[in-house]
């Protein structure tokens, strides 16, 4: 079936070379559209998200073995920073992950530094967001990377496993700060630099680059392609 298609649109390179790689085709990237519950928040690059209070790192989405959201725990457990983690767990992995914790709190007999939030509503989301001071991010070769982006629209920088669609939508120094490889180790290191350099990266950054991404570019960029192909 995939030699039958006219055209390919990728949403990211990424994406556009996997076509390349299984399918032999050429494509085109238009980037997914990307916006926060709230529209009079963030896209216009409203002070509500710049002046909210950063006091800990937020992780979350689908909490799944894919996802590394393990690394990021353990990660977390070690260096005793304050973590929250929103989304729904699979197949038992949160309360895998949730045991792993009591654990280690009878292990220090200390409260852990780590928080299952739950799945929690759009606006909520943007709120958690709004309030950390970064998102961690440990996904591997990820096709594009919605979360990421919402995060840097409330403007929060964001941690990332150096792979993947985030290489095309974070900008090192700028809007994040990338680790290079899956290990506690790793991505530890990164996250102390991140927390020494005092967050030079600054929300308005943040918000001005997810702009890029809006809902309002990829109808603009949908629309002209279709336009270009029409006979």
């Amino acid at each position: 079936s995939s030699q039958n298609v006219d055209y390919f649109i990728a949403n990211s390179n990424e994406t556009k070379r996997r076509i390349e790689k299984f399918y032999r085709k050429d494509a085109t990237v238009i980037y997914p559209p990307v916006s926060l519950a709230d529209r009079g928040l963030g896209v216009g690059g409203s002070k509500h998200y710049t002046l909210q209070p950063k006091t800990y790192y937020l992780s979350g989405g689908r909490i799944a073995r894919a996802k590394h959201t393990d690394l990021i725990v353990r990660a977390f457990v070690e260096n005793g920073l304050p973590l929250k983690i929103f989304g729904k767990g699979f197949a038992g992995f949160e309360e895998e992950l949730k045991d792993r914790i009591k654990n280690y709190e009878l292990r220090i007999k200390k409260k852990s530094n780590v928080e299952f939030v739950g799945e929690v509503t759009d606006e909520k989301k943007d709120k958690l967001m709004a309030g950390a001071k970064a998102f961690v991010f440990a996904s591997e070769d990820e096709d594009f990377g919605i979360i990421p982006v919402e995060a840097m629209m409330a403007g929060t920088p964001v941690i990332a496993h150096r792979s993947g669609g985030v290489l095309e939508t974070v900008v090192e120094g700028k809007t994040g700060v990338f680790f290079d490889e899956l290990t506690v180790e790793s991505l530890n290191s990164t996250i102390k630099k991140f927390d020494d350099s005092n967050h030079r990266i600054k929300s308005e950054d943040c918000i001005k680059h997810a702009q890029k991404f809006s809902r309002e570019r990829f109808e603009k960029e949908i629309e002209e392609f279709v336009n270009s192909k029409v006979k």
